[in-house]
């Protein structure tokens, strides 16, 4: 295997201009550069990662710490971040947890030990020892649609606003002519987005003088939200809604299998929502009302964070919030559907 001294010996230069080229290229002339580079393929040289991360403290990596890997939603967010890793000249890789605590955990103190230099956390418990830890560290952390919370210096957090989502799409349901609407969401849902989508549908049937009937929400066991079969009496409403409204991708794909199962059609003889997008929405029968989520500026937005506060570690943390979008299609049985452009949420 090829060393530092094969490559300079080979380039007619010296070790440390070697050096130089593999860590910092603009302190080195173009000529030398491409002269050193050439050497480097020819020999098959491989710089010694650790031994670099060592001398320059930075490994040029970056984690995300996922509950979930499913969603349509996640894989856009996580796409947007890489595109702007990359183009500072760091690498993202992902670390899935499956909503399981001690994973979570597991991963983080791992991250630590490798050094890593920054953290996207989709966190699935608080884990705010953890967080702390990093703080010590110097290593910027930004929750993924997580409310920013005392998590103290070294933290930022970018997150969807769900209760407006939630209120806007339920709201679009009074207005469509429903009175009774279901609520279905799933236990593996962040505690966060539980309470404030559930304000959101509590508040909007309020504002429209519709009593809250506690009988109309249910909740999915963790683990029964992503295409698992669902026991039929999960959704056994005393008297059946017109609408029901799944808040989550996992859910409303549990919830959309079961309705069919049990021959009911949509929107004919129920109605149907959903909180997430998916891309798929629009081509299936009948296409899908739902609340958009902004994964491409949730992803682009978290990175640059990310680098905001490589720049400056003494800023304040930062807790940026963005807009859901209704998208109305035909599945909520709207009878002014129409093809054509996206409803925009309300700004709060």
């Amino acid at each position: 295997m090829a060393t530092i001294r094969d490559v300079a010996k080979h380039a007619g230069v010296s070790v440390a201009t070697v050096s130089r080229v593999i860590n910092s290229p603009d302190k080195v002339s173009e000529e030398t550069c491409r002269r050193v580079q050439q050497s480097i393929e020819a020999l098959g040289f491989e710089p010694d990662f650790l031994a670099r991360t060592w001398r320059t403290r930075e490994t040029r990596t970056i984690a995300a710490v996922m509950s979930d890997n499913t969603s349509p939603h996640h894989g856009v967010t996580l796409r947007e971040a890489a595109v702007i890793a990359l183009a500072h000249d760091y690498n993202l890789f992902l670390c899935t947890t499956f909503f399981d605590p001690e994973i979570e955990r597991r991963y983080l103190r791992m991250l630590r030990m490798r050094k890593v230099d920054g953290i996207l956390l989709n966190n699935a418990s608080d884990c705010k020892d953890e967080i702390a830890k990093f703080a010590e560290m110097q290593v910027p952390v930004v929750l993924l649609n997580r409310p920013l919370g005392d998590y103290g210096p070294m933290v930022d957090a970018v997150v969807v606003d769900s209760y407006r989502g939630s209120f806007d799409l339920v709201e679009h349901l009074i207005q469509t002519g429903h009175q009774r609407i279901g609520l279905v969401y799933s236990a593996a849902l962040h505690k966060f987005h539980q309470h404030e989508r559930l304000r959101g549908y509590r508040d909007a049937l309020s504002a429209h003088e519709i009593p809250y009937d506690e009988s109309l929400v249910r909740s999915i066991p963790v683990g029964r939200s992503f295409g698992l079969p669902l026991a039929p009496n999960m959704l056994a409403f005393p008297t059946r809604p017109t609408a029901v409204y799944a808040a989550g991708y996992g859910t409303g794909l549990a919830v959309m299998t079961l309705v069919r199962e049990q021959g009911l059609r949509v929107p004919e003889d129920i109605a149907f929502a959903m909180f997430d997008d998916v891309m798929w929405g629009e081509f299936i029968n009948p296409p899908l009302t739902l609340v958009r989520n902004p994964a491409e500026t949730l992803g682009r937005v978290a990175m640059e964070l990310i680098f905001a506060r490589m720049a400056d570690r003494q800023r304040p943390p930062q807790e940026v919030h963005l807009q859901p979008t209704l998208i109305v299609r035909r599945s909520c049985g709207c009878p002014s559907w129409l093809p054509g452009p996206s409803t925009p949420a309300a700004s709060t």
